[in-house]
């Protein structure tokens, strides 16, 4: 069941397939939605400037959205680089982030690779990649036909459970994700989506990226073993029947931690861009809700953006 990303027609399909909102479900969602309030602004501290490198354990600094930087065996990694105001094709309509990145972009250090899920404007903002490329010229990884939208030359594209070796230590592999991908009304699925798992000295690592609840989740597991930091997301869940096909709650990125058998997990995909009819804060306060409710303890940590969490295998 899960190998190459399955196509038809020039189009990525996913695993479990769904039948596609159409124009109908959209109407019948905007006519009925009650969406709570989102602050215009959020008052944020910027985080201290992350190290330079690290060689021992694993560094993860949560930036906004599904922005990560993750720094371990010697290699500085980036997820999903959105530095920009806002998530659309324009600089002056679409998402706006309510709160700015967690650190300032003139405070990264030199980025080896960038780890691209897929095409959204909320996870491939070109303004950022293209900065990236001219400063540091860093390596990018990214789904099948998602190339020729990244301003670099220097793109991998791989299909599910793809790997490649980013150094001598540490191998990226491209994994499923219950997702689609779009940038325009007319280029629906023509570009994959997926998440990464990274095999590292200090122990595997899965960035879920944007993704619904599905059975890919044991198949990570399953091929690779528990996880040490898992990323998982958990924003923009609401409502659930619109959704779930595409997006994890916050009790699915529990299960799913459980699922992986996750030594330590931390949420990304939320409060940054209001993308769907979750409230602001909604996902952490569920989150914490799911985690104080179990009988067993799991690991599900929510730092502030900005602030650095170490792990060790």
């Amino acid at each position: 069941m899960f190998g190459p990303a399955p196509r038809k027609d020039g189009r990525f399909h996913n695993f479990v397939q769904h039948a596609p909102h159409g124009s109908f479900d959209v109407l019948r969602w905007f006519a009925t939605r009650k969406p709570p309030p989102w602050p215009k602004q959020v008052p944020a501290a910027i985080g201290p400037k992350p190290a330079a490198r690290i060689s021992d354990g694993i560094r993860a600094t949560l930036i906004g959205h599904a922005t990560v930087l993750l720094q371990v065996g010697g290699l500085n990694i980036l997820t999903d680089p959105v530095w920009s105001e806002r998530a659309s094709p324009v600089s002056w309509a679409g998402p706006r982030r309510v709160q700015p990145p967690a650190i300032r972009f003139e405070d990264l250090p030199a980025i080896d690779v960038v780890l691209l899920s897929h095409s959204h404007y909320d996870h491939l903002d070109r303004v950022t990649l293209a900065a990236l490329h001219r400063r540091d010229r860093p390596r990018v990884f990214t789904g099948l036909k998602v190339g020729r939208i990244v301003p670099s030359p220097q793109v991998a594209e791989l299909d599910w459970w793809q790997s490649h070796r980013l150094n001598e230590h540490i191998v990226a592999t491209y994994v499923p994700a219950q997702h689609f991908s779009a940038r325009t009304p007319f280029d629906r699925n023509e570009t994959l989506w997926g998440g990464f798992v990274l095999e590292t000295p200090a122990g595997f690592i899965y960035f879920a990226a944007d993704t619904g609840d599905g059975p890919h989740i044991a198949a990570v597991r399953e091929r690779f073993g528990p996880m040490t930091l898992s990323l998982l997301p958990i924003g923009a869940y609401l409502p659930h029947w619109f959704m779930a096909p595409v997006h994890m709650s916050p009790q699915q990125a529990v299960a799913a931690a459980e699922t992986l058998q996750s030594h330590v997990s931390l949420p990304i995909h939320f409060d940054t861009f209001r993308l769907a009819d979750d409230g602001y804060g909604e996902a952490r306060r569920i989150l914490h809700e799911t985690l104080a409710a179990r009988a067993t303890p799991l690991d599900f940590r929510v730092p502030d953006f900005g602030e650095a969490v170490v792990v060790s295998p």
